[in-house]
């Protein structure tokens, strides 16, 4: 159990490295491989080789939920407000019907003063060129608790994750891009998130369960975009952590595991110019 908690942590030390890296480099013609959290879910399985069983699912009453809610804030799940947050903020997607690259850059994530399950988001999203700024909100709706008979069981009660209980959380979401701008629309759909609390009460995101409904991303938004005539409905999907089930949409579309390349065959769709260090949500020049 200790290699695989070790190889846990130099999945996350190594993404953190890897980004500080690219951050201070200059832009470079040679692919970058990315570094996501696809090996540590298979890192903490009890068998690689064996199909997955089903999560053993405890969907919470709605006044257990609302009190839920209540006393904690998940704000820090959706948004790192630290001074470093920069590209944690960043998430990719895949939208329309040839599944095309699109970004989101949260900006700010409160919780709203009365209703403690509405949080008030507001960013900018990035599609080929366009950039264009939007506000909005996301409703949590549900709450179920779930354990995963998959992981090995002695990880529930490791010190390095403490771990009081894992949650599984669905909310619906509506972000309405600035309607100044050309083309702009609303982006809705439903909001999936896979957390836990330590025995401390501290939340994180839950990475290692393959068949939540987040499919191990984190956190995942999945719906439409409209134009705001109504004349224009496109899919859309993104996430924390896009590449955890981004071949499930895509054949082949990521190479490896734990060091991941986008497919030569699918960077034609906005995915040629990932490595680049390009801080597209600042209004100005970024400050070096």
């Amino acid at each position: 159990m200790n290699h695989f908690l070790s190889l846990f942590f130099l999945v996350f030390v190594g993404l953190s490295c890897t980004r500080k890296a690219n951050d201070n480099s200059k832009p470079t013609a040679v692919p970058i491989k990315l570094i996501t959290h696809k090996e540590a879910i298979d890192s903490l399985r009890k068998d690689t080789t064996a199909p997955l069983q089903p999560l053993k699912i405890t969907e919470l009453s709605g006044e257990t939920a609302t009190a839920f809610f209540t006393d904690n804030d998940l704000s820090p799940l959706l948004f790192d407000a630290s001074p470093e947050g920069g590209y944690s903020n960043r998430f990719d997607g895949f939208y329309g019907d040839d599944h095309h690259r699109i970004e989101f850059y949260f900006s700010e994530v409160k919780r709203d003063s009365i209703l403690s399950n509405v949080y008030h988001v507001a960013g900018k999203d990035r599609f080929k060129k366009n950039i264009t700024p939007f506000t909005g909100t996301i409703t949590f709706t549900k709450l179920a608790t779930f354990s995963d008979p998959n992981l090995n069981d002695d990880l529930y009660q490791h010190e390095a994750f403490e771990l009081k209980e894992a949650y599984i959380s669905e909310a619906t979401f509506e972000l309405k891009e600035n309607a100044l701008t050309k083309g702009s629309g609303i982006f809705s759909g439903k909001m999936l998130m896979d957390f836990y609390k330590n025995q401390g009460g501290e939340i994180a995101l839950w990475y290692f369960s393959a068949n939540t409904p987040a499919q191990a991303s984190g956190f995942k938004f999945e719906g439409t975009w409209s134009n705001y005539k109504n004349t224009l409905t496109k899919p859309v999907v993104w996430a924390r952590d896009l590449f955890a089930f981004a071949n499930n949409i895509l054949t082949d579309f990521s190479i490896g595991e734990r060091e991941v390349e986008v497919n030569k065959k699918y960077r034609h769709l906005g995915w040629d110019n990932y490595w680049e260090n390009d801080e597209w949500w600042h209004d100005g020049p970024a400050i070096q």
